[in-house]
């Protein structure tokens, strides 16, 4: 942790959970969605959790990567509700262990949620989806922008066909080992659908991110390709000292019918401060198509997409394909440039459980040492969820 208020957060936000256990009345237990004990309608107690197992086999060129496999994810997850009160505890033992979500929110007020806690920042429509619903194993080399998960207080509301997200953010309770800018962020989400019917949505969205940067804390970008069972990085500015600030924008847009998705995002940081100050960029285009008819499902209160619900005995098949790209060449600083091509097979045997096999190639033009390399990946995953 990196300041004694997200203690604070935890401890509150822990000692929420046993109230719940008081609520004698009307008790049920099942095992539908996890595992829940409930009292009445909207006080409960549901233990469930995440598996993502992952195999790799790289093809290499200047930069070794090992073939290896392990858990991506192995992660517990604890939710309670308490009226208009809800709690939530992810923890991982996974390859990157630590807390995850671990926060509580009120949302007694119509279509207003105020979150208190280590949550996904309001920033990018790939970092808000859950990765058990992403199209593929991996997010795209542009997350290596986002702020993902930051500690803080966000507030949301929504409407018919829009939503509106903002936040005062600190650090990481967890290190991802992603992105390295210590301070306090900023940070903000509208979304509009002006077609948000039932088989049929056009998505649009924006967001900004202003970091004020910690006195003489560094600031470091840098990404793996696309695959977590390696260490290595492309691409990487290193530690650039000196910086005040970055300004991240987030550009959303997204299109729906049916059975077929089109996505794509594009976002644009701002190192300012010193002689070091540089402009980063990235982006994907994907494409995903679900081959036994399934729909794709949206959330008009969060501007998300949602899991895929199979709805034959041989669950859903889905095909998808993407481009990514991420710049971190600007001025003094010579961090790379990489593109990656993926395509991915996922099969959904059920809402729990899922395997997916994800092909990709990469290419470092130049990689971080000025040196331009290729290769590719090959990797499968065996998912299941509560």
């Amino acid at each position: 942790m990196h300041s004694p208020w997200n203690r604070y957060l935890m401890i509150a936000a822990l000692a929420l959970a046993p109230a719940v256990a008081t609520q004698a009345a009307e008790t049920s237990f099942t095992l539908d969605d996890g595992a829940q004990v409930a009292w009445g309608d909207e006080r409960y107690l549901r233990l469930g959790g995440r598996i993502h197992y992952d195999v790799a086999r790289y093809s290499d060129d200047v930069t070794l990567l090992e073939d290896d496999q392990d858990f991506r994810r192995a992660r517990l997850i604890l939710r309670a509700g308490f009226d208009d009160w809800q709690f939530r505890a992810d923890y991982d033992v996974g390859l990157v262990d630590g807390w995850r979500n671990l926060y509580v929110r009120y949302g007694g007020w119509e279509r207003v949620r105020v979150t208190a806690g280590n949550q996904v920042a309001p920033f990018s429509l790939d970092e808000l989806a859950s990765s058990n619903d992403l199209a593929f194993m991996e997010r795209s080399l542009a997350s290596a922008l986002s702020p993902a998960m930051l500690t803080g207080l966000s507030v949301g509301t929504w409407g018919k066909n829009w939503t509106a997200t903002a936040g005062v953010f600190g650090d990481e309770l967890s290190d991802l080992d992603r992105r390295t800018a210590d301070g306090t962020s900023i940070v903000g989400r509208f979304t509009y659908a002006p077609i948000r019917k039932r088989r049929q949505v056009l998505h649009f969205g924006i967001a900004h991110e202003y970091r004020s940067v910690d006195s003489n804390a560094d600031v470091r970008i840098q990404a793996r390709p696309e695959s977590r069972l390696t260490d290595a990085r492309l691409v990487d500015t290193g530690r650039i000292a000196g910086i005040d600030s970055l300004s991240t924008t987030g550009l959303e847009l997204m299109g729906i019918i049916d059975n077929v998705r089109l996505q794509t995002e594009y976002m644009h940081m701002r190192l300012d401060g010193g002689p070091n100050e540089a402009d980063f960029s990235g982006g994907y285009v994907q494409a995903s198509w679900l081959v036994t008819g399934e729909r794709y499902r949206y959330s008009r209160s969060r501007g998300v997409p949602t899991a895929v619900r199979p709805r034959g005995d041989w669950g859903a098949l889905e095909l998808s394909v993407r481009y990514s790209m991420l710049d971190l060449e600007d001025g003094l600083v010579t961090g790379g440039e990489q593109t990656q091509v993926t395509a991915a097979v996922s099969l959904y045997l059920n809402e729990h459980l899922r395997t997916s096999l994800n092909y990709s190639r990469y290419d470092a033009a130049p990689n971080r040492d000025g040196i331009d390399e290729d290769g590719s990946i090959l990797m499968l995953r065996f998912q299941a969820a509560l």
